[in-house]
Parts: C-alpha cells; structure tokens; sequence
C-alpha cells in the first residue's frame, strides 16, 4: 500500500534510523529495523488507502511481516501506476494493467530496500509499530515464508545489479490488486485464489498466518454505509490528488493537455472502478455508483486493523493481536544497501 502512502516524518523518528542515501527506490541505511522475526510492522500515511480506511474508522494503513532486527522483509505493495499517453490520458488517465495487476505487489526485500521504501520519498509515515504477540508462533510464521515459500528472482528496474525475490502463488507472481479492498475471495486460505492472483498487505498478512498453519483469520464484512462512504472517499480522494498534481499525477498538467475533459474525474472513477468492481479499464462512473447505491452491497476483507486486532476486530483473530504496538527503531547494526523495485 505504499509510494502514495509517503508523508512527513518527525524528527524524532529519523534520529533513530540512522542515515541513509536514496533516490527513492534505491539506498543504503546505517541501521535496521528492531522488530523481532515474525512480528508484523504497521505504519500509517497520506493516500488513497488512507482515505478509504480512514472512512470505515481505522487507522493503519500497511502491514509487513519482518523477519527480525537487520533482516529480511516480506510484503505486498504498489508502486505509483504511470499516466496514460496522450490523447487516450484524457478518458482513461491511469495505464489500466498498471492499475489493476499493481507492481512490485507481493515481495521479499531487505533493510535497505525497506528504508528506501518508506522514507526514500522524501517523507515518511506518520506512525509506526510492530506487534510480535506470541514469539514462537510469529517465529514460525517468518520461517515459513522465508525458508519454505516459492518464489523466483526478479532484478530491480532502478539497479540491474540487485536482486528481488518474489514469491509465487499459483505458481504465479502475486499482483496488487485494490480489488481486495472490497471482496478478498479466498485469499487468506490454503490454498486459496482471487481476481489478478491479487493481494494487498493485510490479506498477504493473513495468508502468511494460514500458510504457516498457524490457523486462518477471519475477514471483516463492511456495512453498505460504511462501503458507500469509503467508495467516496476513494473517489474524492484521487480527485483532489489529479487536481494538485499530486501523488499518482505528479506534474501532470492534465487539465492543460485534455482542455475538454473531465480528467481528474475520470481518474477518480477509473479508480473507484477498480476497487470496486475489478473494472480497472474503464472510467464510466456509472460503474462504481451502482455498487455505491445498491442496498444490497457490501465489502468483505481483512484490514491492518484486523491483522492488529484493533478497534472493532478481535484480538484472537491472529497471533499478533493481543499484543501491543511497540515503537519501531531503526538501531541494529550494519550498512546495507537495497532495492524495493
């Protein structure tokens, strides 16, 4: 869930993660992580998926599995989808595989990469914790994703000498899919499936819970209010970013290029299309709005929060949950340079 989740981060925060050199994607950091093997990180920041959570009344906004102080990190994320070319741009903003198969989706980086990903931006999240809850369970679960998952190597596009494990579901790379946001199928099941072999961070959580017999978790069904206003926000939400040239639209200028259309709109509805409704190719807003008004209509999915077991959700719904969030620290030794696409 991530790059459109960057923000600012307190100088309090940076004092402890030592330094490090970035472009973005790319760098070295002096420290890693504290977080133990097995424990889930969690962090919140700005973004599209803020905006949807934020309208169901949760908090955190990405979930990553660790797999100990300095060490590996597995987790589902999405880098910012590119702009269409011109003329098509003006109907269809967004390129629409990009959208709907989101890339690096589910991987295995290391310290640097991790680092690069959430503060490489130029920012950072706003919070950040980790919850380990029972530690030889958590152990079991990093082990098992670590040591024993499949996966095949990918080489990073921004440096052809580092090296991305990627691991396969299906016997398939995972995508992002924002489809997840509103029915996760049997994503979190053995062996479990789902529209674009598609998972985003809370539901790769789960099924890493799962995958490591650790039992599965249960997901959440939303009420058609709360699903409604989400649909919303996201929409709203994506509106705003185009019209500042923020985010997925940085220096777009796509007013000035489509004079004659509704450009931000239509990125708005092509979004709220495909998280919706799996229709990542069109910007009819007819589309999400039918599933925004109909009664009947509701979201089932496993959210951060739940992973967590916070606000509503139960704390025994995982092995993490009935612990409490610890502060992350970047403080174990090493320099370790990484990519995280």
């Amino acid at each position: 869930m991530r790059r459109l989740l960057a923000g600012s981060v307190a100088v309090a925060v940076l004092a402890l993660a030592g330094t490090a050199q970035a472009s973005g994607e790319c760098g070295s950091v002096s420290a890693g992580w504290n977080a133990p093997n097995g424990a889930v990180v969690f962090d919140r920041g700005p973004g599209p998926i803020r905006d949807v959570l934020d309208a169901v009344g949760e908090y955190r906004t990405h979930s990553m599995l660790s797999h100990g102080p300095g060490a590996g990190v597995t987790h589902a994320t999405m880098k910012n989808p590119d702009q269409a070319s011109w003329p098509g741009v003006c109907t269809k903003p967004i390129v629409t595989s990009q959208l709907q198969y989101g890339y690096p989706g589910l991987e295995q980086i290391n310290q640097g990469g991790i680092y690069m990903y959430m503060y490489g931006g130029g920012g950072g999240p706003e919070w950040t914790g980790w919850q380990q809850g029972d530690a030889v369970h958590a152990a079991i679960i990093g082990d098992s994703v670590w040591y024993n998952h499949a996966y095949v190597s990918d080489l990073s596009k921004f440096d052809k000498g580092q090296v991305i494990d990627r691991p396969l579901r299906n016997g398939y790379r995972v995508n992002y899919s924002l489809f997840q946001y509103r029915d996760l199928e049997s994503a979190h099941a053995i062996p479990g499936n789902a529209a674009n072999n598609g998972l985003v961070c809370s539901t790769f959580m789960a099924y890493a819970h799962n995958y490591a017999g650790r039992g599965e978790v249960t997901a959440h069904t939303y009420s058609h209010d709360l699903m409604a206003n989400a649909s919303n926000s996201l929409y709203t939400g994506i509106y705003n970013q185009c019209k500042a040239s923020l985010g997925w639209f940085q220096n777009a200028l796509l007013t000035v290029a489509c004079p004659f259309y509704n450009v931000c709109g239509n990125a708005g509805n092509q979004v709220a299309n495909c998280m919706s409704a799996n229709r990542c190719d069109s910007s009819d807003g007819r589309i999400w709005k039918s599933v925004r008004d109909d009664p009947n209509a509701t979201a089932t999915s496993i959210s951060p929060d739940r992973i967590g077991g916070w606000g509503t959700h139960p704390i025994d719904n995982t092995i993490w949950g009935p612990d409490y969030s610890h502060q992350l620290q970047w403080n174990s030794g090493g320099n370790v340079y990484g990519c995280w696409q």
